[in-house]
């Protein structure tokens, strides 16, 4: 940990950041040194940085979402929410789960108690996050299953190393040759275990980004979601069936509230239209 002037604070992995400058850093954080990542997935602009002597780096502001995101941005009260992630991604990383190495926290106080802050992360060269490899056209067959459980297994091992992904979407998981890396743990926390309720609510949001993505109720055919589950639950056969059965009640009411929905508009339309 290194203080700086105006009540900055870098917390640097020893060996493998960039020095505590603050004009360099406020560069950064204003872009001039670095291009914006066209598809981050994240709250705020992310730019991807060439920096001497460490490589490719990624610059990402913290950032609230929803209301909060409207009415706070980018302030948040105390360092906890940038510290959680730090323990988080070192914690999932010693427990084998492909995340991009985190390599400074850079936090700034502007007065009774309220912080803005920035995390530095090694970039993951020759990535395409899923939601553009969706967008892009579902491959046939044999590329979307290998894909699909590559997928799956990242996700898999996010959960088991008791994990709690608060925007597990298509924009969050980068694919990379041979692999799927998890991106953006802003938010998430750590469990003990994970029982099969909350991995269900993590698999459901990801299958509802790709619904969105695609604008298809049920954009994977049975055979493309077995696949999946086999290879998130690494082959075990008691494994796999109990989680299709939970899964198969939730895609059927999730399917049912998007006909409901899709209806509604149409009546709504025809009204006022």
């Amino acid at each position: 940990m290194v203080r700086g002037p105006g009540m900055r604070v870098w917390i640097l992995r020893e060996g493998a950041s960039p020095a505590p400058d603050v004009d360099l850093w406020d560069r950064w954080i204003r872009g001039g040194e670095g291009k914006v990542l066209a598809d981050p997935g994240g709250r705020a602009p992310v730019y991807q940085i060439e920096s001497d002597g460490i490589g490719g780096v990624v610059l990402r502001a913290f950032h609230h979402g929803g209301l909060l995101g409207n009415l706070l941005g980018n302030r948040f009260l105390g360092e906890g929410r940038f510290l959680s992630e730090l323990r988080v991604s070192e914690a999932i990383r010693r427990e084998g789960v492909p995340t991009p190495e985190v390599l400074a926290l850079y936090l700034r106080r502007t007065g009774g108690g309220v912080h803005r802050g920035w995390i530095l992360t090694r970039y993951v060269p020759g990535g395409e996050n899923l939601r553009r490899w969706v967008e892009a056209g579902l491959p046939e067959r044999t590329e979307r299953h290998r894909v699909l459980r590559l997928a799956a297994r990242t996700v898999s091992s996010l959960h088991a190393a008791g994990c709690l992904h608060p925007d597990l979407n298509l924009s969050n998981l980068l694919l990379v040759r041979d692999g799927v890396f998890a991106l953006d743990l802003d938010g998430a926390r750590l469990e003990s275990s994970l029982g099969m309720r909350a991995r269900i609510s993590g698999l459901v949001r990801l299958y509802r980004s790709l619904a969105k993505v695609t604008d298809r109720v049920e954009p994977l055919s049975l055979g493309d979601r077995w696949v999946f589950v086999k290879a998130y639950a690494e082959g075990n056969r008691e494994h796999s069936r109990a989680l299709w059965r939970h899964l198969s009640t939730r895609w059927f009411l999730a399917r049912a509230r998007s006909h409901l929905s899709r209806g509604l508009r149409r009546v709504i339309h025809q009204v006022l239209g």
